[in-house]
């Protein structure tokens, strides 16, 4: 690997040598490398072209949106031109990306009302630092990648095709997400048809993706690979899905997966006061569906999966995709008994 590390670099940098190198391991999609020299550090990507099989779509998406926030004095990641003048390297098949390197601190988790205010407030500085960003400039590099009802009706085709048993152990499970597909189905639609408007969104603003000072300041956001047009719905329901989770969705004890009412309040009282300039009636009218949108989505992902005999996510035990539904299941319960409980009071 060494090699081609060294081979790929001097495609940005000829006559300036690597002191060493670091495998970063935090990311699950691409192959990413910590690249030390003599005056500045780098982080060097292999891209990965069997999850993003249109991967210039996705370049072009990344480039021109981080331009676009650096040129605007919005703090982001900079890409580096190679010796050729284009945004990546090919080696081979091979797409390798470089971009700085920047010294900050990741958390694995929102732990706090604190954290969870600037989580809240930096997205939406995201989300406003975007808006004069014609949306038609990027591509769908992922199509219906939040299409909630195609999501939908993929999950009910997956029952079609099923064995006995993953139905019977996915009974319960089944039958909540057929229940509850008209508690989001309006906003879906709404998203799908317009209503709600299309905006740059970045589509994958768990916690691990924003990088922290020392001091527990937000610098910027990173994986810019799944930038595209879609709703503020996503980004928020994203970033609280995994926030607001007092587990993981991974967890097997479903006691121990909490919805966190006061991680949650917290963000999305700093988005609203942030967003409140730029938000439309109908986003306005609807935020609080953000989260329930995105666990019913993921939950039918996460079963269809398990439906289809784990044909998608890698799993390690026969009844893994079952175990991360039921836990975005548990979630979007306790969440739609919050928010109805709130309405009610």
């Amino acid at each position: 690997m060494e090699e081609i590390i060294q081979t790929v670099f001097k495609d940005f940098y000829l006559d300036k040598p690597i002191l060493g190198y670091t495998t970063i391991h935090s990311g699950l999609i691409n192959s990413t490398y910590k690249i030390e020299t003599a005056d500045a550090d780098y982080i060097l990507q292999k891209m990965n072209q069997v999850v993003f099989p249109n991967i210039k779509a996705l370049l072009n998406n990344k480039i021109k949106t981080t331009r676009y926030l650096n040129a605007n004095g919005f703090p982001t990641l900079t890409f580096i031109e190679n010796r050729e003048g284009r945004f990546y390297s090919k080696h081979g098949e091979a797409i390798w990306q470089l971009s700085t390197y920047i010294p900050s601190v990741v958390l694995d988790r929102i732990d706090s009302n604190a954290v969870a205010s600037q989580v809240g407030t930096y997205l939406a500085k995201f989300h406003t630092a975007l808006l004069n960003f014609p949306v038609s400039d990027l591509e769908y590099t992922i199509p219906d990648f939040h299409n909630t009802i195609k999501r939908f009706h993929d999950f009910e085709q997956s029952i079609k095709k099923a064995s006995t048993e993953r139905l019977s152990k996915a009974e319960a499970s089944i039958e909540f997400l057929k229940s509850n597909f008209e508690n989001i189905e309006d906003v879906a639609t709404a998203i799908n048809t317009g209503i709600i408007p299309m905006r740059v969104v970045h589509n994958d603003t768990k916690i691990m993706n924003m990088l922290f000072d020392e001091n527990g300041n937000i610098l910027c956001i990173i994986d810019f690979d799944t930038v595209m047009p879609g709703s503020i719905f996503h980004d928020i329901g994203d970033a609280l899905r995994t926030g607001t989770n007092t587990s993981t969705e991974e967890e097997k004890d479903l006691s121990k997966v909490r919805f966190d009412i006061e991680i949650y309040e917290a963000f999305m009282k700093a988005y609203i006061d942030q967003a409140a300039s730029f938000m439309s009636e109908e986003e306005a009218k609807n935020i609080h569906l953000s989260l329930p949108l995105i666990l019913f989505e993921q939950a039918c992902r996460f079963l269809g999966d398990y439906l289809n005999n784990d044909s998608y996510y890698t799993t390690t035990y026969e009844d893994q995709n079952l175990v991360r539904a039921k836990t975005q299941i548990k979630l979007m319960d306790s969440v739609q008994l919050y928010l109805k409980m709130k309405i009610n009071a």
